[in-house]
């Protein structure tokens, strides 16, 4: 099980944590058929077997070069089609939400934020907070309002969702354009970097918008706290780990990938009742 850092439990404690979800959090769920959702490798695999000539894309996907892979198959298959797919994957599969989603939203975090596509733990969420959790995305201009006082509950869904698949973050050009349009977005998300711990579960060191956020802050600002990030044991060769720690000032947490990460699952629900033990003792000392 995983033995969670100090500075995660009070961070989270005080809600001075934003937890980024990311695709492996959502592979937690199925539909009633039995599909999870895709990642976004499967993603663009499935969608090259619509085109011909594609030997060139799925040499780029192999590659891990998503962004130009996803680039190619939108012009491809055209924005219409294109957008179908995506909301035939993420919006109208009927996916239900697991017990990793409760343990997340037991924890009470001001913030959650997701690059995810689907809206699995936005629905959840919403359910049980009887539609109190306000959920925006990066086009929003009026986020810093509800940031104010820590009494919003609040979801940010950084690349966008399929409810509105025209707005989606997903190739190349698509993260040069929302870089340069929503520039207060993008800065709303540094100053939290600065001023929280962001608690990673189930998001890739490879993943470029988080890359290039935490090392521009790391090397504009040459200090901020600690992050976290989970990771399954023997994903990423430790020296690679070291290398993104180092320009990251992320923190590897690895746990075993066994019987579908269940290790992750219940350390979470570990971690839920010290936060609760934690709020509680800070409580009855008024060391908020």
């Amino acid at each position: 099980m995983i033995v969670w850092d100090d500075s995660i439990i009070d961070a989270l404690s005080r809600r001075r944590c934003v937890i980024v979800l990311g695709a492996g959090v959502s592979r937690n769920s199925s539909n009633k058929d039995g599909k999870r959702p895709d990642t976004w490798e499967d993603f663009l695999k499935n969608c090259t077997k619509d085109l011909d000539d594609s030997d060139h894309i799925k040499s780029l996907v192999d590659q891990k070069d998503f962004l130009t892979a996803c680039e190619l198959i939108k012009s491809r298959m055209g924005p219409d089609k294109f957008t179908e797919k995506v909301q035939e994957e993420y919006q109208r599969s009927g996916y239900s939400h697991a017990d990793i989603h409760k343990h997340i939203y037991s924890l009470d975090s001001s913030i959650v934020a997701s690059p995810n596509f689907d809206n699995i733990y936005d629905t959840y969420a919403s359910s049980e907070s009887s539609s109190s959790v306000v959920i925006k995305d990066h086009t929003s201009n009026d986020i810093a309002n509800y940031l104010l006082g820590g009494k919003t509950r609040l979801i940010l869904k950084t690349h966008g969702s399929a409810n509105n698949p025209r707005e989606i973050i997903f190739t190349r050009n698509d993260y040069a354009e929302a870089r340069t349009k929503y520039v207060l977005f993008y800065e709303i998300i540094k100053s939290l970097a600065l001023t929280h711990t962001f608690l990673f579960l189930g998001c890739g060191t490879d993943d470029p918008d988080i890359r290039q956020l935490f090392e521009d802050i790391q090397f504009t600002h040459g200090f901020m706290p600690h992050h976290y990030m989970t990771l399954p044991k023997g994903e990423v060769h430790s020296e690679v780990l070291t290398v993104a720690s180092k320009s990251m000032r992320i923190k590897f947490i690895e746990y075993s990938p066994n019987n579908g990460h269940e290790e992750l699952t219940l350390s979470l629900a570990d971690l839920v009742t010290e936060v609760n033990s934690h709020r509680s003792t800070l409580g009855k000392n008024q060391q908020w």
